[in-house]
């Protein structure tokens, strides 16, 4: 009989034996917005219509009609086309028809500033939902007002309402939808049907589109430049128009691959994000305007951002031998290798450097850090160069990610020359650890705050129980690919001792073990799996690799990070463990990663559609019940918590594409996916 272990691994089928989904181009979501400053009137926008490339909106009986990107003044007043031959004698002076439609048995559905009218039988009458029903028949709330109609061209009418929307054909015969079947919000004030036959809503709290029963939710300057919708106008091309308190906004869908939306996120990084290799956010003069001036920034996690942009184009070099992604990748590989060689502090990489007198945020001279009961300042002037500042206490989070770009660079880039100048800084880093008794020691001669990984932490000490199972995941993972790299038998060594004597192994299955929702921590889960990612391709032992695929498999199988929709976690599971990995819900994310990578602010929990959760405690922590669409969350790290409801922002940042491009490109170079 076959030990369990090797039984395990004769269920994974190899990582290699894989069909890659094919990706064809899709519609990708783009938000146009117009205020004051194109020339808009300033104020709520009241009404807006379309008609062939003619577009023209209102404020305060002034009318305007869209030249270019600008708005110019016109003498003809906006109003709503009333039916051919029909007038509406009961209108007192100076009241409007806000929105009519025709029924297929010829009824007529007008809503005025007055209220609702119906015309039948050649006469005007008050509209009233049906208050006589049919059995099982649905049946509209008794306080429900309506606010607009439309029919589309099947003859359905569709009666936007406080309480929702309503679709009947004339009759009294009557559906309703609202929160019940996803609507985001159901408090309407417009609503508007493409050529196409999406339902396009405007309600008190942004917008919606249903197509063939999904809803999305349009909220926020990232769509909006006002959030009360007044009107919404659909051109033939299907793009919603949307008249706001605080302007216009268009919103359309282009045609692309994700290869073209990758090029896009590229040039926006090139443009704004990388800093002599370093990749992480910006600082934007003007919120929201990144096209008038930035500044650079200097993170806590240089290293741990840069080096997810380095795997995403070493993984982009590999699928595509492309030239430019090579060059990119060995600048930032030079960079997050500069991270030690400037500290001047053996084996200690910084987790930021600065050239004096160079801008940026995120510099600040009086910041300190407190340690073993010293108070130090945490920026240091570098040991080898005078002109270089260094930013001190480096945390794991910033080694997880240096062995995680070091092993990909090092697999699919680097040339001998490199790999040889790699493993002398491996080296160094890997002995600071080993050295002191499995602690990384920084600028102050001490430990810092989070550089511990030994077992008189982990197993010993119960202060650290809480992060066992990813420490110890990362002290192996640190020895596996220093002894890849550097092949010092001493590495070796350690590796073993600690999973022989000190139980390293099985206490990498501590991670994410059944927690409860509030204590999971979604920036260790990107830690976490930027360790899987190398361990679990060295690891050759099969009774070893057994277990670790049993904790990644742990981390992921059930409730666990599946659910977050993500291609990074999704395709380093499928790629680790050759296992089915939920291909299509990743590429969706991709493909949902919105168009901008400002940092818009982003506010969920007042939906209708959601339910909200929480917490009491040191965080009093609030979470909704599930995983929005990418576009309808705020501007995205993998280690950002996917059922936060809300997120301020004032536009006054910028996201680098990495988090987008490691996803995508390494489900390329897997074959996962294909383009």
């Amino acid at each position: 009989m076959l030990p369990l272990a090797a039984c395990f691994l004769s269920l994974v089928p190899s990582p290699a034996i894989r069909a890659a989904v094919p990706l064809l181009p899709y519609p990708q979501l783009i938000s146009t917005r117009y205020s004051s400053g194109n020339g808009l009137p300033s104020g709520e926008i009241t009404a807006i219509t379309v008609a062939g490339k003619r577009v023209v909106a209102v404020a305060k009986n002034v009318a305007v009609e869209l030249d270019g990107s600008s708005w110019k003044p016109i003498q003809i007043p906006m109003a709503h086309q009333m039916p051919p031959g029909i007038t509406v004698q009961v209108l007192p002076p100076g009241e409007r028809v806000i929105s009519w439609a025709r029924a297929k048995n010829g009824n007529i559905l007008m809503v005025t500033t007055k209220g609702a009218m119906r015309r039948r039988g050649g006469r005007w009458e008050t509209l009233e939902l049906p208050r006589t029903y049919k059995p099982h028949q649905p049946y509209p709330h008794v306080d429900t007002v309506v606010t607009a109609v439309a029919a589309d061209n099947g003859g359905t009418l569709w009666i936007a309402s406080d309480h929702g929307i309503y679709a009947t054909d004339g009759a009294d015969w009557w559906q309703p939808i609202n929160r019940e079947d996803g609507m985001p919000y159901e408090d309407m004030t417009s609503v508007a049907i493409s050529p196409n036959g999406d339902i396009w809503g405007g309600t008190a709290q942004g917008a919606w589109r249903l197509r063939t029963g999904e809803f999305r939710y349009f909220w926020g300057p990232r769509w909006l430049p006002g959030n009360r919708v007044n009107a919404i106008a659909v051109d033939d091309k299907n793009a919603a128009w949307i008249a706001t308190d605080g302007g216009v906004a268009k919103i359309e869908e282009r045609m692309m691959t994700l290869k073209d939306k990758a090029a896009h996120y590229e040039e926006i990084t090139a443009l704004r994000h990388n800093r002599r290799g370093f990749v992480t956010h910006c600082s934007l003069t003007t919120p929201g305007e990144p096209e008038k001036g930035f500044v650079h920034e200097a993170s806590d996690n240089d290293g741990l951002w840069t080096a997810l942009y380095v795997g995403a184009e070493a993984f982009r070099y590999a699928a595509t031998k492309d030239p430019e992604a090579r060059r990119l990748a060995k600048q930032s590989m030079e960079a997050l290798l500069d991270l030690t060689r400037l500290s001047g502090v053996p084996g200690y990489p910084a987790r930021a450097i600065v050239k004096k007198g160079e801008k940026v945020y995120g510099y600040n001279p009086d910041e300190t850090v407190r340690i073993e009961g010293e108070t130090d300042k945490i920026w240091f002037e570098s040991k080898v160069n005078p002109n270089i500042l260094c930013k001190g206490d480096t945390s794991s989070d910033e080694l997880d990610g240096h062995y995680f770009a070091y092993y990909i660079y090092y697999e699919l880039v680097a040339d001998e020359a490199e790999k040889k100048e790699m493993a002398r800084v491996v080296r160094a880093i890997t002995n600071n650890i080993v050295d002191h008794q499995y602690t990384l020691i920084g600028h102050t001669g001490r430990m810092t705050r989070w550089g511990a990984f030994g077992p008189q932490f982990m197993n010993d000490d119960p202060r650290w129980w809480e992060e066992r199972g990813l420490n110890s995941s990362e002290l192996l993972c640190y020895l596996k690919v220093a002894h890849h790299i550097c092949g010092d038998k001493k590495f070796e060594d350690a590796y073993n001792d600690l999973i022989d004597r000190h139980h390293y192994l099985i206490n990498t299955l501590n991670y994410r073990h059944n927690p409860a929702w509030y204590a999971v921590n979604h920036s260790d889960d990107e830690l976490a799996y930027c360790v899987y990612y190398p361990i679990l391709f060295l690891e050759k032992d099969p009774h070893r690799l057994a277990i670790l695929r049993q904790t990644i498999a742990q981390t992921w199988l059930g409730n666990g990070i599946r659910v977050d929709e993500s291609p990074f976690y999704n395709f380093i599971y499928g790629a680790t463990t050759g296992q089915p990995c939920e291909v299509e819900p990743a590429v969706k994310t991709l493909q949902d990663w919105p168009w901008e990578l400002i940092h818009w602010p982003v506010n969920n929990s007042h939906r209708h559609d959601v339910s909200a959760r929480a917490a009491k405690g040191e965080r009093n922590r609030v979470e909704i019940d599930k995983v929005l669409p990418m576009s309808e969350r705020r501007t995205w790290r993998w280690n950002g918590d996917p059922f936060e409801p809300d997120e301020g922002g004032n536009g006054g940042n910028e996201s680098d594409g990495a988090a987008f491009l490691i996803g995508y490109w390494m489900g390329r170079y897997h074959r996962i996916i294909s383009e």
